[in-house]
């Protein structure tokens, strides 16, 4: 046994405590989110009054068990096994009362989550698994980032289109019809605004308020604000399904690691883990069919293709535009058939054919069902009037694009027309489509200077975030070509799976922003897979060791992204520190 195993967690539990979470990842994120839960229900009011007893008497107990298991083991004496537990319990008192005083509870708890889960990994032990471990690592940090943001923020909080419970119109809405009538909108949805949704995300959310409140006696609000429980665990399957990727292409070290820290604390998912609407959930199931995709071209079985029907048909069902992913999907499937057509053609057409049986109905039922009733198309999109205040259509689409004024970045946040305190209309519309990609990418439609009053040092900080990700995103971007026609990893076919994706998703946001002028639809939440797919070209990069033309070259690059990633998580992390801290009031 060494040194360091002598005082850790040994070998063998360190490596069947990795793979007993590498076996199942989906259920012990779901585990974890669902323990979680009861202890604050979605957001720091509701936090339970006897929560802070059952969570210092729980660290506390471990604690003491660890220390007694040191001490059978013969690892310390008596005296220091007392010693030990008197000041364990000492310290769980003191941190305790301290907690309890705190106008900031949810930053106590991120500090104390990465302060255990560091010492939890300084005492792990492994030489099989180092790589999943520093992997499990990421995780668990970006997990605590995300859950200091559920945590200090509401279900009206930074939401999109969610509108409020009680009200007629909204996700909220849409969720609480189903729970009051037990059963679809029975109208035209075109009425309502946000109904025109299929509904698996909002089925899901209207069970948990219903069993929450009528079965486990939870609240009418934490009851709603607890949905974020949901939102954070479907955040989490996102960043489960891109480590699965990363690894899948034999991704080592530092190349698996920069793209991993870039997608764990990249703020689009920081955001969608506590955003309400429909958008997480339609992103896990995409990002879930292009890993199944992967799969079954490696072995075509039935299995496995039901396995990607199953993950579009429910995408296009929690939003038709997951839909999105299924021509790149369908370049796999063809790329596959033409390679095999001589020899295993037929059994790919009855594969293909029961892909569309479970894939079409799925994800179209809804539509079709629109359709017939009440004769809404298909592929309708709620549409607003053109005499809302951020209606943008006065200016040609050309000149929107084209448009790269430096008055724009003056501000790095997105910008609003609105009315003073006199009531006089100030401002402008955000109108560029890629300039306000990337300002909503970091800060959302809510997030502004007003948001940094009681902070102002955060606007300098700001402003270097904002042009970091543009570097990081012009840099990624570049390396993704490059990586598209190199040698590498990835597979012909697998590169036009990523690279269509990836063309279709700009492709469509800027179809959306030509079609609909308004600045709500420049928004980084209908391409939030850019993220995954431009950093897994990144790690491909950094991963090139044999037969490099300019080993020194993209040493030194690799080493540069892994400093400014760095620096981009660390600033990420503080900007949403910030922007949930407590506002303060003599």
């Amino acid at each position: 046994m060494s040194r360091s195993e002598r005082w850790g967690i040994s070998t063998a539990k360190t490596d069947a405590f990795i793979k007993g979470i590498a076996a199942h990842p989906y259920v012990c994120a779901l585990l974890v989110c669902l323990l979680l839960n009861p202890f604050y229900l979605g957001a720091a009011e509701n936090v339970p009054p006897n929560a802070l007893y059952m969570e210092s008497f729980c660290v506390l107990l471990t604690v003491l068990i660890g220390i007694y298991i040191m001490y059978k083991r013969g690892k310390i004496g008596k005296i220091q096994a007392c010693v030990f537990g008197l000041s364990a319990a000492f310290l769980d008192y003191v941190g305790a009362k301290r907690f309890s005083q705190a106008t900031d509870k949810g930053l106590w708890m991120l500090v104390g989550g990465i302060a255990v889960v560091s010492v939890l990994y300084a005492c792990a032990n492994t030489d099989k698994f180092q790589p999943q471990l520093n992997a499990l690592l990421i995780f668990a940090i970006g997990f605590l980032v995300k859950f200091h943001y559920v945590f200090n923020t509401s279900v009206y909080t930074r939401q999109n289109d969610v509108h409020v419970f009680g009200g007629d119109s909204g996700h909220a809405a849409y969720m609480e019809y189903l729970i009051a009538h037990r059963a679809l909108p029975n109208f035209d949805v075109r009425e309502v605004w946000q109904f025109c949704h299929p509904p698996l995300h909002h089925i899901i959310c209207a069970l948990w308020i219903d069993i929450n409140e009528n079965v486990l006696g939870v609240g009418h609000n934490p009851a709603r604000e607890s949905l974020q429980t949901l939102t954070l665990f479907y955040a989490m399957c996102i960043m489960i399904t891109a480590y699965k990727l990363l690894r899948r292409f034999k991704l080592q070290n530092m190349a698996l690691y920069v793209p991993l820290l870039m997608i764990s604390f990249h703020p689009a998912f920081i955001l969608m883990s506590g955003a309400i609407n429909n958008d997480v959930l339609s992103v896990a199931f995409m990002m879930g069919a292009v890993l199944c995709t992967l799969n079954w071209y490696d072995n075509q079985t039935y299995a496995n293709i039901l396995k990607i029907a199953l993950c579009v048909g429910l995408g296009m069902m929690t939003k038709l535009s997951a839909a999105i992913v299924a021509p790149a999907i369908a370049l796999v499937f063809l790329a596959v058939f033409i390679k095999k057509i001589r020899t295993d053609w037929l059994h790919l057409i009855g594969q293909f054919a029961a892909f569309g049986v479970v894939c079409v109905p799925l994800g179209l039922w809804f539509e079709i069902r629109n359709y017939i009733k009440w004769k809404v198309p298909i592929t309708y999109v709620q549409e607003m009037p053109n005499t809302v205040m951020q209606y943008i259509g006065d200016r040609s689409f050309k000149s929107r694009v084209t448009d790269f004024s430096g008055e724009q970045v003056k501000s790095v946040f997105e910008q609003w027309l609105c009315y003073d305190d006199k009531g006089e209309l100030t401002g402008y519309n955000e109108y560029n489509p890629i300039i306000a990609l990337f300002k909503n990418s970091l800060f959302s439609e809510s997030v502004n200077e007003t948001t940094f009053e009681n902070t102002p040092y955060m606007l300098t900080a700001a402003r270097v975030f904002f042009w970091l990700g543009i570097a990081l995103a012009a840099v990624f971007l570049l390396l993704m070509l490059v990586m598209l026609v190199k040698k590498c990893e990835m597979k012909p076919v697998e590169k036009t799976l990523f690279g269509f994706f990836y063309i279709s998703m700009i492709f469509n946001y800027f179809k959306m922003c030509h079609d609909y002028p308004f600045t709500c639809t420049m928004n980084f939440r209908y391409i939030t897979p850019t993220v995954i797919i431009t950093s897994i070209f990144c790690g491909l990069f950094m991963n090139i060791r044999k037969n490099n033309e300019h080993p020194c070259a993209v040493k030194a690059v690799s080493a540069v992204l892994t400093l400014l990633v760095g620096a981009f998580c660390v600033l990420s992390v503080i900007t949403y520190i910030a922007i949930c801290a407590p506002v303060i009031t003599e």
